[in-house]
């Protein structure tokens, strides 16, 4: 008897301890069903009278009005879960709805935040397996109100905190979720490693637990993974197939988000740039349907970037405060500080500075915590309004925060690129396609390696500009030894190919720069200061103007594509700035600068064997200037083509064929606008 008891007390026991088990199960159930046939569930459970509804029916009922995008049906439906008795797994579920509700629907993260602090308070101490699921979901959306609210540092804890419980409690389905948040936020902030392992181990088990809709944002992160690193044909391949996924599961909102990615991406080649007009006009055109205002800003803020492209500036400038305001209005930070940003970005180049710097000022206090992608673009607009404005410490230290930013995201970037290659993505399940990625992206890994080397040059170069810079706001020189680092003549095959492309479509002026003390500065200073400052320079300017550029034998070699009376004025502005970055005792010493008039010296295409003769072009015209020095200390040279093919710049004679065309009058020189007499071809003959 006393065994028997026993036995029937265990069982009670055993039924009494499964049964929360079971009921927080089939709820589990009912809410994926709910998630993923929003509106069939919805209209069974309407087609019943609400009297009869249970804590769990309106739970089930308010994820289906949430999905439906019905925000007052929603959030009556959370309401009504928490009004009635229920336990505390059901009710920390409540306040997590009405959190996605706010932050959704109401777009009102504050709010949201303060609703999944009441459900981590319910469950932080639970400790049974679906409490440490629901926690690990409120830590994710923890990690997504953060990145909305652009505190991208402080949500990434969240998100490894969310992924630490589900590696725990081992719920692959809740890892998935916790992969796929982390490594969207690491993508965020160009820790590109860290995205691709978590999304590539989020691939495995997506295909794993077939999970359609994972599988569908995983492609869509690796999309922007891809483009991050700039990889845009890969981007594309993944970015298009999730847009196949999304509209297959009728997922219009993540549809749409997905076309307005696949418009970015073209737009980052001004080839492709008219098809991401398509795209993105079809996604301001859903976004209005469906009421989204954010992804309504989002469309707006990429047909900005389309018209600058375009150069369509006032129609730029329309789109992008129409984004700002709503980005405003729906309180999204980080594409706030990107729209605030773009539209500063384009007030500059229109020389509006009261207007950008306003913007400059309003972004400030959001910086620290903002993406890093975020602070580089910040910190180099406000190195350049800096140095507009003379204010040399602040031009250093942004731009030097800037260089710093860049190079780690450089670094991320080429870690990613031989993870990809060292351990490929043929681990994935049914991945063969990747397989042909792996071997584009081994082919890539050469040029991969000489970028690397490039950037890493870049960097030396902007630190060079600090010194520079702060050499000249305290008047003093401090030499600094480093072992110089000689360019190649590859630059300077690149530069004439590139401008023999954009001479044959457009107007283009080729200037030379270089001080008269180059030797003396060199012995000085050494050669990889003075390429470094050079480099920096380059970075500073108008790059809608800028084709080409390069060091070649001491001479700065710029290709702008422009008419003649800016090519006129960039001459003489740009020759004052590099002269100003010299050392003190050489910025007071003759510097020389030559302009060339590609269309008007030749009525042929330019070719590439006549785009080498430009050098001897540049220390001939030098030559001849110095027969009569001007008194100036900038030597602005110009040659100006006065017949038609005056000079065959592909022979093996050009100095003296040039010498013959500027004795002959067909060719005229002329140094700060006055025109240098024929005769004086004579003297150096």
């Amino acid at each position: 008897m006393p065994l028997r008891t026993a036995q029937l007390c265990i069982a009670l026991l055993y039924i009494v301890l499964s049964f929360p088990a079971q009921a927080s199960e089939r709820l589990q159930l009912r809410l994926n069903e709910a998630s993923s046939n929003a509106e069939q569930v919805s209209n069974q459970l309407l087609s019943q009278p609400t009297t009869s509804f249970s804590s769990e029916d309106w739970l089930v009922l308010g994820l289906t009005q949430l999905r439906l995008r019905n925000k007052d049906a929603a959030m009556d439906a959370a309401e009504r879960v928490l009004q009635n008795p229920a336990p505390p797994y059901l009710q920390a579920q409540a306040y997590l709805l009405k959190a996605q509700i706010y932050g959704i629907l109401y777009r009102d993260t504050a709010i949201a935040i303060t609703q999944l602090e009441r459900a981590e308070l319910i469950l932080q101490n639970e400790t049974d397996p679906f409490s440490l699921q629901l926690y690990s979901d409120v830590l994710q959306n923890f990690a997504q109100a953060y990145n909305q609210l652009g505190h991208v540092q402080k949500a990434i804890p969240y998100a490894e905190q969310s992924l630490a419980l589900a590696l725990t409690g081992q719920q692959p389905e809740t890892e998935l979720k916790a992969r796929i948040t982390l490594g969207r936020l690491a993508l965020q902030n160009n820790a590109y490693n860290q995205a691709y392992q978590n999304l590539n181990l989020a691939l495995q088990l997506a295909t794993a637990l077939q999970d359609n809709e994972a599988l569908a944002s995983i492609h869509f992160r690796l999309g922007m993974a891809y483009r991050k690193i700039e990889d845009h044909k890969n981007a594309l391949s993944h970015l298009l197939q999730a847009k196949q996924r999304y509209q297959q599961l009728q997922q219009h909102s993540s549809y749409t988000y997905t076309l307005l990615f696949i418009g970015e991406t073209y737009l980052e080649d001004t080839a492709t740039a008219e098809q991401a007009s398509q795209y993105l006009n079809e996604a301001l055109t859903l976004a209005k349907k469906q009421d989204d205002l954010l992804r309504v800003g989002m469309a707006l803020q990429g047909l900005g970037r389309l018209a600058v492209l375009q150069q369509h500036d006032e129609l730029a400038l329309q789109y992008f405060n129409d984004a700002l305001q709503l980005f405003r209005q729906q309180n999204v930070q980080t594409y706030l500080y990107e729209s605030s940003l773009a539209l500063a970005e384009l007030l500059f180049r229109r020389q509006q500075y009261a207007d950008a710097n306003s913007l400059i000022a309003e972004l400030l206090p959001h910086i620290p915590q903002s993406a890093a992608y975020i602070q580089y673009r910040y910190n180099e607009l406000v190195s350049k309004l800096a140095a507009h404005q003379g204010n040399w410490q602040l031009a250093y230290t942004s731009m030097q925060q800037a260089s710093t930013q860049r190079f780690e995201q450089f670094t991320e970037q080429n870690k990613l690129q031989l993870d990809l290659i060292n351990n490929g993505l043929s681990q994935v399940a049914a991945a063969s396609q990747h397989q042909t990625e792996l071997t584009q992206l081994q082919q890539q890994l050469q040029q991969q390696r000489r970028y690397s080397q490039l950037l890493a040059l870049a960097v030396l170069v902007v630190l060079f500009l600090a010194v520079v810079l702060a050499l000249v706001w305290r008047k003093r020189r401090k030499p600094v030894t480093q072992s110089a680092v000689k360019l190649t003549s590859a630059g300077w095959h690149n530069f004439c190919q590139r401008t023999q492309h954009q001479a044959a479509k457009t107007t283009l002026h080729i200037l030379a720069f270089t001080p008269a003390a180059i030797t003396e500065l060199k012995l000085q200073f050494g050669e990889q200061r003075l390429q470094q400052a050079v480099h920096t320079f380059i970075q500073q300017l108008d790059c809608s103007q800028l084709t080409a550029s390069c060091v070649n034998d001491d001479v700065l070699w710029l290709a702008l594509h422009t008419d003649d009376d800016t090519a006129k004025a960039l001459q003489q502005q740009l020759s004052a700035q590099l002269q100003a970055l010299l050392p003190q005792h050489f910025a007071s010493q003759p510097f020389i600068s030559l302009r060339l008039a590609l269309q008007q010296l030749s009525d042929t295409p330019w070719q590439l064997a006549e785009l080498n003769a430009l050098p001897e072009t540049f220390w001939l015209s030098w030559a001849l200037a110095a027969t009569l020095p001007p008194q100036q200390q900038l030597w602005l040279l110009a040659l100006h083509g006065k017949a038609a093919r005056a000079c065959e710049w592909h022979s093996n004679m050009i100095r003296q064929d040039l010498l013959n065309a500027i004795r002959l009058g067909s060719i005229e020189l002329s140094c700060n606008n006055k025109l240098l007499p024929a005769s004086t071809a004579d003297e150096l003959t």
